[in-house]
């Protein structure tokens, strides 16, 4: 096969197989046969929050796309809003996490050790 497409609304929610594993989370990446990145859609309910992590032993980067809805990102304890249309990165060395606002978040989370 020389493509693959899935509908996130046709995956079920769950926790991924990686240590920051969200019980928000649809595993793309796994759906569409994607190995050397992790690539995850987390549809978070209003006032839900990911699992706090950081990327210290395995040197994995994240990034969040944000689809719909607002929040926040919690960077080493600092929050900052986000919104549709941002992208986000963070350091490999510090915690993260995002937390919904009353219309609840969705983002696309990519994650890979360069």
């Amino acid at each position: 096969m020389s493509f693959q497409i899935v509908d996130p609304a046709d995956l079920d929610t769950g926790r991924g197989p990686h240590p920051a594993a969200s019980p928000f989370e649809k595993r793309v990446g796994e759906a569409i046969g994607i190995t050397a990145f992790g690539l995850y859609q987390v549809e978070l309910p209003a006032g839900e929050e990911t699992v706090p992590h950081d990327h210290r032993d395995d040197g994995a980067e994240d990034a969040y796309a944000v689809l719909r809805g607002n929040g926040w990102v919690v960077v080493d304890g600092q929050e900052t809003p986000v919104v549709p249309g941002q992208y986000i990165a963070v350091t490999v060395e510090s915690s993260r996490y995002l937390r919904a606002g009353p219309d609840g978040l969705v983002v696309v989370a990519v994650c890979a050790s360069p």
